[in-house]
């Protein structure tokens, strides 16, 4: 039996709204408004590195301004945060950013737009740190902000509405996602227009809701038309271009084409490594994916080298128990169970497992995966009772997340009835295995 790898679907990082907006002026408002121009063009181009040293020298700068909190030194920190973020360093983030809000809401009060900026950018820190009920409060109040202030078809109205969309794509809200996304789309192909690297962001997650509902040659035409906007708009080696790739790879692979997906995904890592530096942990990423693709094609040395790599470059940067965490170790685990090196991948599935479970909930279809990973593996070990209990469990959650007749259920239906069968129960086996074959020939 196959044991499925889990992929991950990439979520892009989007800038809320300008930087600066009008901005009370400061006793020294030149040079400070120079390095805001620059930090913007920096954003812009994808120089992060650069882009954080111009934030920084602007914090410095308006920090000598008078008064000490002023509207200057908040939209430079705002902009600290906002490049710390960019380049994946989270746990440096969320201090500036902070700081912005608490200033912005003092200066200008609890309403005001640049209020909204802050807010939308924290809610992106929290989704990025998986904090999805801290990213929705940010991100909804951001929304009452500006559909108030801006009526409903503004080009910042739709980077929330993108933004809160994009979360609930990835709490699995997959309907309220759907809904948020497609109302953004319109907005921006409406006040931006078609070839806007913007609305390429938006057609990204989309993307992964196809994805996700397992609809790739949808995905494929959304993400095909998003890389042609953002290479014609931002250029061939922009940051933004290393997500639509990635998650353009894993659609190829659903499909398999696989020699398509390679050229794809290596064009990824090499974008990435130029922009962020082969050590930052935005590349887990790619690599990750490219791992899925090696393991794919049966290149478990290259693809173990690759898992290891990701996994190296997500523990030194985020917290043990973070979803990213999960993802890397259930697919080195399944990689290790593929080259029957079981007793390797018993400890990462149960990390992941556990992981999973306190992350996302009992009834989440990723948790779900897991459990069937684990059945199997257990089934290798000679732990049959186990191995039902782990089945059992994930047939639950696929019947209630997919329903009763998709082929996720059909297949944890035929793990079971081989372990039934294994474990002396020929008529559990038997009905379970005609339950599979029912769905299998609809």
């Amino acid at each position: 039996m196959i044991v499925k790898t889990i992929h991950y679907l990439v979520c892009i990082l989007l800038l809320t709204s300008a930087c600066a907006g009008n901005q009370a002026k400061s006793t020294r408002p030149a040079e400070w408004l120079a390095l805001n121009q620059e930090f913007i063009r920096l954003y812009a181009q994808g120089d992060y590195d650069r882009a954080l040293i111009t934030a920084q020298r602007e914090v410095d700068l308006a920090g000598g301004f008078s008064p000490r909190e002023n509207a200057d030194l908040a939209t430079s920190l705002n902009n600290l945060g906002v490049a710390f973020t960019a380049l994946g360093r989270f746990a440096e983030a969320e201090s500036p950013l902070r700081r912005a809000l608490a200033m912005r809401e003092k200066l200008l009060g609890f309403n005001h737009l640049e209020v909204a900026t802050t807010l939308g950018n924290l809610g992106e820190l929290y989704a990025a740190r998986n904090m999805p009920s801290e990213a929705e409060d940010a991100f909804i109040r951001a929304l009452e902000i500006r559909e108030a202030a801006l009526g409903p078809e503004n080009p910042d109205l739709a980077d929330t509405l993108h933004n809160l969309g994009k979360l609930y794509y990835q709490k699995g809200l997959l309907d309220q996602g759907e809904t948020s996304l497609k109302r953004a789309l319109l907005i921006r192909e409406k006040t931006l227009g078609p070839d806007s690297a913007h609305v390429g962001q938006t057609l990204d997650n989309l993307a992964g809701i196809a994805q996700t509902r397992r609809e790739y040659h949808e995905a494929q035409i959304l993400l095909e038309r998003s890389l042609a906007i953002k290479e014609k708009a931002l250029g061939p080696d922009h940051p933004w271009l290393m997500n639509t790739l990635t998650n353009l790879t894993e659609t190829l692979m659903a499909q398999g084409q696989v020699a398509d997906a390679e050229s794809v995904i290596r064009r990824a890592v090499a974008i990435g490594e130029k922009v962020y530096g082969p050590e930052n942990v935005t590349m887990a990423v790619p690599l990750t994916t490219l791992g899925n693709l090696a393991t794919a094609q049966g290149k478990y040395q290259e693809a173990e080298q690759v898992y290891v790599r990701a996994l190296n470059l997500r523990a030194r940067a985020l917290p043990a128990d973070h979803m990213d965490m999960a993802l890397s170790l259930g697919n080195l685990a399944t990689l290790y169970y593929l080259q029957e090196r079981f007793t390797e991948a018993e400890p990462l599935y149960e990390r992941a497992l556990a992981i999973s479970e306190a992350q996302l909930g009992p009834d989440h279809a990723d948790v779900a995966q897991l459990l069937h990973n684990v059945g199997v593996l257990n089934r290798k070990l000679g732990n049959l009772d186990q191995a039902e209990t782990n089945f059992l469990r994930a047939l639950a959650i696929r019947e209630k997340v997919f329903g009763m007749s998709d082929p996720l259920v059909a297949e944890t239906l035929e793990a079971l009835a081989i372990v039934l069968r294994e474990n002396g129960d020929a008529i559990g086996a038997i009905q379970y295995a005609d339950r599979a074959k029912a769905i299998r020939v609809k």
